[in-house]
């Protein structure tokens, strides 16, 4: 049989409901809704659309848009790796996430082998954790929440209180994570928490468990000292600050703010007035940072008298640092 005639019979050989869930799990990488899958047969039967007039309903959909902003992420960060090259100066559409810019930042810096924690993975995007799983390092996902992934190790646990040993750990990534520590986390089925030194405490127990070539790679919310319940935002200066207080030493940083023409490198970027969620749908800027374990160092003397080690780690000041 001729070739391209071959290929559109099997183009139409299964059922209309197969080749539903078929191209939703191709296209936007999930089943569909029953009331979309109601909907799809049913102007697939009375010949409203066709297939090929379906899938271009789908690639054209909001959904599918977000996820090849996403796939591109995955794709530049991983090609950079690969090539052992470091991505910097990167540049994303406007009105996108911060999504866009961590990931191709953090997969260009994943190490080749070795022992990597993904803090936070419970709620971490698909595209950004099947790039981990597919890129060869002993994955082990950290979260308070739970969430089954297939092909890696998951681990119900605070950042706070990791059960690792000292200097177990070859490469930690903390995305979008560090400012929810210790702050409102309903929002994620988790206890509601107003604890300001937390962030400090989940930093030094990263650094317990590095090894002393270890790495850290972080990114968080940039702008206008803010606390907006379920995270707190800061500026580079306070960001740096926390840094050092949890016996961490930048290795590398870039900062990257979301303008009208879209997320671009930004050395000289300005905080004052700038707001979570004033210029897109999340972050209006992001710090991305590579820490290394620095020296313990007492930040202030503690008086003399019985105090565990832990509170004796504890930095002094207010609660919200």
């Amino acid at each position: 049989m001729e070739e391209r005639l071959a290929d559109e019979l099997r183009a139409h050989a299964d059922s209309d409901r197969e080749f539903v869930e078929r191209a939703f799990r191709l296209v936007v990488r999930r089943g569909p809704e029953p009331a979309a899958l109601e909907r799809a047969l049913a102007v697939l039967a009375d010949g409203t659309l066709s297939r090929a007039a379906f899938m271009l309903e789908l690639t054209s959909s909001a959904e599918f848009a977000r996820i090849r902003l996403l796939d591109d992420a995955v794709a530049i960060g991983l090609a950079a790796r690969r090539r052992g090259e470091r991505i910097t100066s990167h540049f994303a559409p406007p009105r996108t996430d911060e999504r866009v810019v961590e990931i191709p930042w953090v997969l260009s810096r994943l190490r080749p082998s070795g022992r990597v924690l993904e803090i936070g993975y419970a709620y971490a995007e698909p595209a950004y954790l099947a790039a981990l799983i597919r890129s060869g390092v002993e994955l082990v996902g950290v979260d308070l929440a739970t969430r089954d992934v297939e092909g890696m190790e998951t681990v119900v646990a605070d950042v706070r209180k990791l059960p690792f040993e000292d200097g177990s750990v070859d490469q930690a990534l903390l995305v979008s994570t560090l400012e929810h520590v210790g702050s409102d986390n309903s929002v994620y089925g988790l206890p509601v928490e107003r604890d300001g030194r937390a962030r400090v405490r989940a930093l030094r127990e990263l650094r317990r468990v590095l090894s002393p070539d270890g790495r850290l790679l972080v990114t968080v919310p940039l702008g206008e000292p803010g606390d907006y319940g379920w995270f707190r935002q800061e500026d580079e200066e306070g960001w740096m600050r926390l840094f050092e207080k949890g016996w961490l030493e930048v290795e590398e940083s870039e900062t990257y703010e979301l303008t009208r023409d879209g997320w671009c490198p930004s050395p000289a970027f300005e905080a004052e007035g700038v707001r979570y969620g004033q210029r897109g749908p999340a972050a209006s800027a992001v710090l991305c940072a590579e820490l290394r374990p620095g020296p313990r160092r007492s930040l202030v003397p503690w008086p003399r008298g019985p105090r565990d080690a832990a509170a004796r780690d504890e930095p002094a000041g207010p609660a919200s640092l």
